[in-house]
């Protein structure tokens, strides 16, 4: 969530949602926008055409306070002119972006605007389908284990992987991909975009609902997955998204961009070569083509990470490491993901929309689907939380890792991309 959260694309997805935190200051995806008073937090769904202005509008609090007041009850336009005047804001912008609409003599929200009382209807609903969809899983446990066990990379726990694959690439990113298709997730014309906020969240109310995604996606890629309740992760992309160089632009994005791209791409070429096993540093350079001197320099980084270990001069991975030989693997988990996530919508989907019809944006005439975004991450990100507790995932607050709240984890893009309806029919 986010527009580096954005950025941690789903796959397949066919518009991308960019959401930019402005209480937390939060980023996955686009650029981070920062609103002293933390009034809203807004997002959008959809293609960066056209957006700026939305960003810039809504980052003012005087708009965000308007936007609450017509919340609670629609307002006449000397309201709204009256609290948009010490700005540069008109209730004719307000309405082109999709805001707002005037119907007879009072203005209305046109877009899905969710606050505090509705993140608690959907907090509530969420916490009974999120447990729903974890004890589906749980109830596949036998299955999952054995499934990676026989695959696994050795080392690594098999709840790793599970936290991985059916916590991210499964619930989240198919999830959501799936929510599109089923015409439960809004997906706004080509060129176009859907505008949404909500309240802020205290950070500790959501503390181990995993539901997050930091992503860089190439040939190989490299996330990170937990919540959102660490001050920082210090994994990739993450650590790279944080550089600074103190020199002019356009230099110092082009210097960073360059930097990003050398690190990422060469720490995840090294960790693929460990797929195999435990590797010394002559035998990594050899596998990968890079100088040796680079692989010191990265080697010594994906240390300090913990993404691998060294002892005796060799080194061996602390994360998964998924590879075309993990193929079967995934699709299999994936298509387990996706029958209990069908079931769901088969059995609980229509219940889960009569009982949120009295969220804000649906007083408004607004589609639930332009929420749905925010209730789905509720739902799966409390089944993660639920099926960590039982143990089918790992811990990412563990007491034996050093850096908590997330997992790391690097991979070939194309073993976990394909589409979920041929994924199922594997």
């Amino acid at each position: 969530m986010g527009d580096k959260d954005s950025a941690s694309i789903r796959f397949s997805f066919v518009f991308m949602i960019i959401s930019i935190f402005l209480a937390y200051g939060f980023i996955q995806g686009a650029g981070a926008a920062q609103d002293e008073q933390g009034i809203l937090e807004y997002s959008y769904l959809g293609s960066r055409s056209g957006t700026e202005e939305y960003k810039r509008v809504l980052k003012s609090p005087h708009v965000q306070s308007l936007l609450l007041s017509i919340a609670e009850s629609p307002k006449d336009r000397a309201f709204v002119d009256e609290a948009l005047r010490e700005t540069d804001v008109t209730s004719i912008t307000l309405q082109q972006i999709g805001l707002i609409r005037l119907e007879g003599e009072l203005f209305h929200l046109s877009f899905s605007l969710l606050t505090p009382e509705d993140i608690q209807k959907i907090r509530a609903v969420a916490e009974r389908e999120g447990r729903f969809l974890a004890q589906e899983l749980l109830a596949l446990r036998p299955v999952i284990e054995e499934l990676i066990k026989s695959n696994a990379l050795s080392g690594i726990d098999w709840q790793d992987t599970a936290f991985f694959i059916l916590g991210c690439v499964s619930l989240d990113w198919d999830g959501l991909n799936l929510a599109e298709k089923k015409g439960a997730l809004a997906n706004p014309p080509k060129g176009t975009f859907i505008p949404t906020a909500k309240a802020p969240t205290p950070r500790d109310t959501v503390q181990q609902l995993y539901w997050g995604s930091h992503s860089y996606h190439s040939e190989t890629a490299v996330t990170t997955f937990g919540d959102h309740f660490s001050e920082q992760r210090l994994g990739f992309p993450d650590v790279l998204w944080s550089l600074n160089l103190e020199v002019p632009e356009p230099i110092k994005a082009k210097a960073i961009r360059a930097a990003e791209g050398l690190v990422r791409r060469h720490a995840a070429a090294l960790m693929l070569a460990l797929r195999e096993g435990a590797k010394n540093a002559e035998q990594l350079a050899e596998v990968t083509g890079f100088n040796r001197d680079d692989v010191k320099d990265i080697l010594e980084l994906l240390v300090e990470l913990d993404y691998m270990v060294a002892s005796d001069g060799l080194y061996r991975s602390l994360v998964p490491i998924l590879t075309e030989k993990d193929r079967p693997m995934v699709r299999r988990l994936r298509s387990l993901g996706y029958q209990v996530m069908m079931k769901w919508y088969d059995e609980r989907y229509i219940q889960v929309c009569e009982e949120l019809a009295t969220l804000t944006p649906r007083r408004f005439n607004v589609p639930l689907a332009n929420s749905f975004y925010e209730i789905w991450h509720y739902i799966f990100g409390i089944a993660n939380r639920e099926l960590v507790a039982e143990g089918v995932f790992v811990d990412p607050y563990a007491s034996n890792r050093r850096f908590k709240g997330f997992l790391s984890t690097v991979y070939q893009l194309d073993v976990v991309q394909e589409s979920i309806e041929k994924v199922s029919e594997k």
